[in-house]
């Protein structure tokens, strides 16, 4: 496809409208008059294979000719576009100022996505310090994740959508600072590190809710979450941030959206009104037992990296998923007494891993020997590092209790969530505090 050409930086400043012939088309450019948000652009790639450019405009006012080959007859001249309405017959949808918008197609026209990051003036003006967001923009590849996620836009007429890759930084975004999709949308409105991080310029339209929801389903509905998150892990070991000396491995609890069903009362021979959340389940660790879902991590021991995640609902136990857990490249697996079995001890020798699960007593052995304490204190000191994702998920990006009423949904946020702590990570052990406030 080719690219639009670039907005003519002289362009007239009164209530006119210019054309300026570019490289792949043609630059239709609105004045002041009647916009809001600074001077309207409509990039039009040629549709036109066989006409003349500088024909185009003339001959487009009238019936098809012979070289109007693959043109709608009724295609509107350029000057036309300011006063005209489309309707979604002729395969052009209205289109909202200030947006951009790319247009190919053989047969008519094809809605591609939007054109977002065009830096102006004020822009220039509003820089600011360097935050975490951009030493997370500069050391990031994202061109690889661009590629992942492709296009949003489908073909045919409707409005133009926006780049996947904004939106998937705006979740990431508000996985960092705990908000929901209403408040991160205000957040990207105001805030200039949240549009400089996401690529919006001060004059782009910024997405809604609505947009940011629909997104976090298409993550969820083609798993693309998963291969964002084995790409930012792909790129984390090519920095030798994943040193895979040992995987630490352990389960926590996340309470669900929805409440409880309700118990029912003694006597009581009706039937039960269930939980709003169809997916959680009740769970029980000690004395405590928790309704909703539980978040199973295997952490790096170095920069406690997670490289594997899987969640369920809160009454599976943490044994039955730890083999997932395990990527089988690392020299050492660490895990407390939930995770020690004879098999998995087994497999672990077999792939030449070395087991630092915790001992526990049973039926056969009410009680430990001292040298089976001794071990398991030395392996808790090591253990305890994998407790700083859990503490992060709930004390900053506010997921004691998840925020949606179904296990797939909750997934996609909670492989979000390992995400943003793997990238704020990697700036923590890349740029240190101190060298950051130097």
């Amino acid at each position: 496809m080719d690219q639009p050409c670039r907005a003519d930086q002289s362009a007239p400043r009164g209530g006119g409208e210019a054309w300026h012939q570019g490289r792949g088309g043609y630059l239709l450019e609105y004045g002041r008059e009647g916009v809001s948000a600074g001077v309207a652009r409509l990039f039009l790639l040629p549709l036109w294979e066989k006409v003349d450019r500088r024909e185009a405009p003339r001959r487009m006012r009238g019936a098809p000719s012979e070289c109007d080959v693959g043109i709608p007859w009724n295609t509107p001249h350029p000057s036309e576009l300011r006063s005209a309405t489309f309707s979604h017959k002729k395969g052009f949808a209205q289109n909202r100022i200030g947006d951009s918008m790319r247009i190919s197609g053989e047969e008519g026209f094809a809605m591609v996505d939007r054109v977002l990051g065009q830096l102006s003036l004020a822009d220039g003006f509003a820089a600011s310090d360097e935050t975490i967001f951009d030493l997370i923009a500069k050391e990031l590849d994202w061109a690889p994740i661009r590629t992942l996620l492709g296009h949003r836009s489908g073909p045919g007429s409707g409005n133009t959508s926006y780049p996947a890759e904004p939106l998937v930084r705006c979740l990431l975004l508000g996985v960092w600072h705990g908000l929901s999709d209403p408040a991160l949308e205000a957040q990207i409105r105001d805030r200039l590190s949240f549009r400089r991080f996401a690529g919006f310029s001060l004059s782009d339209r910024t997405p809604d809710h609505s947009t940011l929801w629909r997104c976090r389903e298409e993550l969820t509905r083609e798993r693309l979450i998963d291969k964002i998150f084995e790409e930012i892990n792909r790129q984390l070991e090519a920095k030798s941030l994943i040193v895979k000396r040992g995987t630490l491995v352990d389960a926590t609890f996340l309470q669900a959206r929805g409440r409880p069903p309700k118990q029912p009362k003694k006597g009581h021979h009706g039937p039960i009104k269930p939980s709003s959340d169809k997916d959680a389940r009740w769970g029980k660790k000690g004395k405590k037992s928790t309704f909703g879902y539980k978040m199973h991590i295997g952490a790096d021991q170095a920069h406690t990296i997670i490289r594997r995640v899987e969640v369920s609902d809160a009454s599976l136990t943490d044994t039955e998923p730890a083999d997932q857990l395990i990527c089988g490249d690392e020299k050492a697996a660490y895990g407390d007494q939930a995770y020690y079995t004879h098999a998995r001890h087994d497999r672990l020798a077999e792939a030449n891993i070395k087991d630092r699960l915790m001992r526990r007593a049973n039926k056969h052995h009410p009680e430990l020997p001292p040298r089976q304490k001794l071990r398991n204190r030395l392996i808790a000191k090591v253990r305890a590092a994998v407790e700083r994702p859990f503490a992060v998920f709930k004390e900053h990006y506010g997921m004691r209790r998840v925020r949606f009423f179904n296990l797939a949904t909750n997934r996609t946020q909670c492989m979000l969530a390992a995400c943003a702590y793997n990238l704020r990570t990697m700036i923590g052990a890349l740029f240190p505090p101190a060298e950051r406030r130097a």
